[in-house]
């Protein structure tokens, strides 16, 4: 049982201070939906470039934090968390961009993804519910939220995209 007693100590301190950052994010993702709906760019720029980027090393750091810092622990789903957040920093450097361009579009496409990312990590890492930092809104919340804000036109856009994606998979 040795080997559990240093994960043991590490894990929660990990938990505590890299949770809270991810959390923090995931909760300001609506908020970000409507910004760019009404087209508040400055506010948009400020979850892209601060809240946003500020979660990809938390998500990293707790990613290795569970594969053990010296310890024998194995996590399985630690690979799917590692490419959630590669997924995650894309997507963040993506929203970024389309932001300063102040492009819709763009920017809710990017943030689409870099809440998909966020929901696979969290789902990979089971931190879900209000033990994993609270419940993350879905894609679909964060899709009506921006539909809300920039009407129907979006929302038609969305699921014809949808529509194009499925008909390509089969």
């Amino acid at each position: 049982c040795e080997h559990n007693l240093r994960s043991n100590y590490y894990y929660p301190t990990n938990k505590k201070r890299y949770l809270p950052r991810i959390k923090k994010c995931n909760d300001a993702i609506p908020g970000a939906a409507a910004m760019i709906g009404d087209s508040n760019w400055e506010a948009a720029a400020d979850f892209a470039n601060n809240v946003a980027e500020d979660t990809i090393l938390p998500m990293k750091l707790y990613t290795s934090s569970l594969l053990g810092g010296g310890t024998n622990v194995k996590v399985s789903f630690g690979k799917d968390m590692n490419n959630a957040a590669k997924d995650f920093e894309k997507a963040q450097k993506a929203l970024s961009k389309a932001i300063s361009k102040k492009d819709q579009q763009k920017s809710s496409a990017a943030l689409e993804e870099l809440s998909s990312a966020l929901l696979a990590y969290r789902t990979a890492g089971r931190l879900l519910g209000p033990d994993g930092g609270g419940d993350i809104p879905s894609v679909d919340e964060i899709r009506r939220a921006a539909c809300r804000v920039q009407g129907r036109t979006f929302e038609q856009k969305v699921k014809s995209r949808d529509a194009r994606l499925a008909e390509a998979s089969n």
